[in-house]
C-alpha cells in the first residue's frame, strides 16, 4: 500500500494524494536553471507492487527549451551509469515497476534519470542562430513547394542501424523523401563542430543508400576561404546550396 507517510520515510520528499491506492512525490531536485521540481506519480497495481511515472513532465519542461526529443538522445539516457530500476519509455515518460521493496531505489533511479536530461540541456539546447537559420528555410522552402510537402523533424535508419533525425524532410515528386540540413553562421562565423555532427549523419544516410536524398543548405556570410572549405568537405556527402541559391531559383525535386 502506498501512501504519504510511506513516501515521506523512505524519501523525505514532500507528497500529495493522487486518488485512491495512488499519490504525487515531488523531490527536492529541480531541472534546469531552478526549474520546476521533479516529481512522480505512484500508485499500487496490486498491494504488493508499484508502478511510478513522471508522465512525461521531465520531457515536456525539456521541449519548453527547445530541446529535440531524438531516439539517440532517449538511448544516451537510458545508459546513464548506475541507473537500473527506472528507465525512459519510447514515448518519453520516465517509467518504473516492481516490487514494492524496490520502490525507493526506483525513486532514486528514476531522479537520475531526470537530472541527466537536466544536465544536458545546455548542451542539446539548440543555439539561437541555428534555430533561426532553420526556421528561415524551413518557411522558404514552404513557401516555394507547400505546407504539405515540408515536413520537420523527419527520421531516417542510416547504413549503422541507427535512426537518424533531420530538421527538415521534403517530399518528393515521386513520393520520395528529400533529407534537408540547414548549418548556420554562428556570430558570422562557420561552427564546425556543428558541420562535422551534420557531416556524420549525411555519410550514415549515404552509405545507406545511392539515391541521392541529402541536401544541405548552408548560410552565407563567413570568410570565403572558410566557407569554400566547408562546401567542399560537406559535398562529399550532399548536395550543398546556399539559402540565396535556393531563393534564386525553386528547388528541383
Amino acid at each position: 500500500m502506498i501512501n504519504c507517510e510511506t513516501i515521506a520515510r523512505i524519501t523525505g520528499w514532500s507528497c500529495v494524494s493522487a486518488g485512491q491506492s495512488a499519490v504525487h512525490a515531488v523531490s527536492p531536485f529541480s531541472l534546469a536553471e531552478g526549474g520546476q521540481h521533479i516529481a512522480f506519480y505512484i500508485g499500487c497495481p496490486t498491494p504488493e507492487t508499484f508502478f511510478l511515472t513522471d508522465a512525461c513532465e521531465t520531457a515536456i519542461f525539456a521541449e519548453q527549451l527547445g530541446i529535440v526529443l531524438s531516439k539517440a538522445r532517449l538511448d544516451v539516457l537510458n545508459r546513464t551509469p548506475g541507473v537500473s530500476f527506472a528507465k525512459f519509455e519510447a514515448d518519453w515518460s520516465i517509467e518504473a515497476t516492481g516490487p514494492l521493496q524496490e520502490l525507493q531505489s526506483a525513486l532514486w533511479d528514476a531522479s537520475k534519470l531526470a537530472l541527466a536530461l537536466s544536465f544536458r540541456s545546455e548542451k542539446w539546447r539548440p543555439r539561437f542562430a541555428e534555430a533561426k537559420f532553420r526556421a528561415i528555410v524551413l518557411a522558404e522552402l514552404r513557401a516555394q513547394l507547400g505546407l504539405e510537402r515540408v515536413l520537420e523533424q523527419v527520421r531516417v535508419r542510416g547504413a549503422s542501424g541507427h535512426e537518424i533525425e533531420f530538421p527538415i524532410g521534403v517530399r518528393r515528386n515521386d513520393g520520395a523523401m528529400l533529407f534537408v540540413q540547414p548549418v548556420a553562421l554562428d556570430n558570422g562565423k562557420l561552427n564546425w563542430p556543428s558541420i562535422y555532427e551534420a557531416q556524420g549523419k549525411l555519410f550514415d544516410l549515404k552509405a545507406a543508400s545511392e539515391i541521392e536524398n541529402r541536401l544541405t543548405i548552408i548560410e552565407e556570410g563567413a570568410a570565403p576561404d572558410e566557407f569554400n572549405r566547408a562546401i567542399n568537405f560537406l559535398s562529399l556527402s550532399s548536395r550543398v546550396r546556399t539559402l540565396g541559391q535556393v531563393r534564386a531559383t525553386v528547388l528541383q525535386l
